[in-house]
């Protein structure tokens, strides 16, 4: 049977109606809310393709279909976009606005804190507990090389290439600490300067006090006193807990009231107010320092005799 060009012309019009009224309804599925009653995290492992991610998404209540998500990659070309990582998904998140998400890698922040003083073992430990990371740690990290600091992550980031962001985080803070470094400082190198701010980030009390116990440290090294640093023994002795008399005496490399000059290593990884305050100490007569016995702060003396007092304050305030 032959058409006329009229039949025809009609024929095509039927036929773009109906592809018309099937995109239509197939936009509005796609923009229809979908069925998640409240959020939902879920996390796509590298190497999942749309099936195994559409299952996953399915198993969380995220969308209904499986089978809808997958066709809706392929038809909307984004098989190959879809990205790895830990996603949130909010109540009511359409179907498309559930595969835009995956093909702009829209993934959730973590965040992993390093307190300031923390040695280099808590430093790993934390890393190692962290259930958002990946890999195991390939090269421990000297003392002392890891900067303290809220650090935000995608999940799934490799352990080691955290720390190696920490290392060089600590090595642009250290550069910035020796280049205001003052002129007639005895540390001669980065290196002696970092050990310094390590000692002075455990044993101030806060970082008003840190420029005060700097320079206290500071004379007594110009003097050629020992440190006597009660953090350094503990550090070296490697244990957490109230020193006794008898630990003072301990030949370890790192008691200063054994040793003259700097222990061999950093004790910790400080922050930026002590690596500072080490390269700018406040210019103090003082060369000695005691808790308060509110233990907020230090009391300074310039003379044994009045550290002495001090130090007697404190233990009659203990009690001892």
């Amino acid at each position: 049977m032959k058409l006329t060009t009229g039949h025809g012309v009609v024929i095509g019009a039927v036929i773009l109606a109906i592809i018309t009224v099937v995109t239509a309804g197939w936009g509005r599925y796609l923009a229809t809310q979908g069925p998640l009653a409240s959020p939902a995290t879920v996390v796509i492992e590298p190497g999942n393709g749309p099936r195994s991610i559409a299952g996953k998404l399915a198993e969380a209540g995220v969308i209904a279909h499986p089978d809808a998500f997958v066709l809706a990659v392929r038809v909307l070309g984004l098989t190959g976009t879809l990205q790895a990582g830990e996603y949130t998904f909010d109540p009511g998140i359409s179907l498309r606005a559930t595969i835009n998400k995956l093909a702009l890698g829209d993934t959730e922040n973590r965040a992993l804190t390093i307190p300031e003083g923390f040695t280099t073992a808590q430093v790993l430990a934390r890393i190692e507990a962290d259930q958002g990371l990946s890999g195991k740690i390939e090269q421990r990290p000297t003392e002392g090389t890891l900067f303290p600091d809220t650090y935000a992550f995608r999940f799934g980031v490799k352990r080691q290439d955290l720390l190696e962001t920490m290392s060089e985080r600590m090595a642009k803070e250290l550069a910035e600490a020796w280049a205001l470094r003052q002129p007639d400082s005895p540390l001669a190198t980065p290196e002696a300067l970092l050990i310094m701010a390590s000692i002075v980030q455990k044993e101030a009390a806060s970082e008003a006090e840190m420029p005060t116990i700097a320079g206290v440290f500071i004379n007594r090294l110009n003097q050629d006193m020992k440190l006597q640093s009660d953090p350094t023994v503990i550090y070296g002795a490697n244990f957490d807990g109230n020193l006794r008399r008898k630990d003072l005496t301990e030949p370890h490399p790192f008691n200063t009231y054994v040793h003259y000059g700097l222990p061999p290593t950093p004790i910790a990884n400080p922050g930026r107010a002590a690596l500072r305050a080490t390269a700018q100490p406040e210019k103090t007569s003082a060369l000695f320092f005691v808790a308060d016995p509110s233990r907020t702060h230090h009391l300074f003396a310039e003379t044994y005799a009045e550290h002495k007092r001090n130090v007697a304050r404190y233990w009659q305030a203990q009690g001892k």
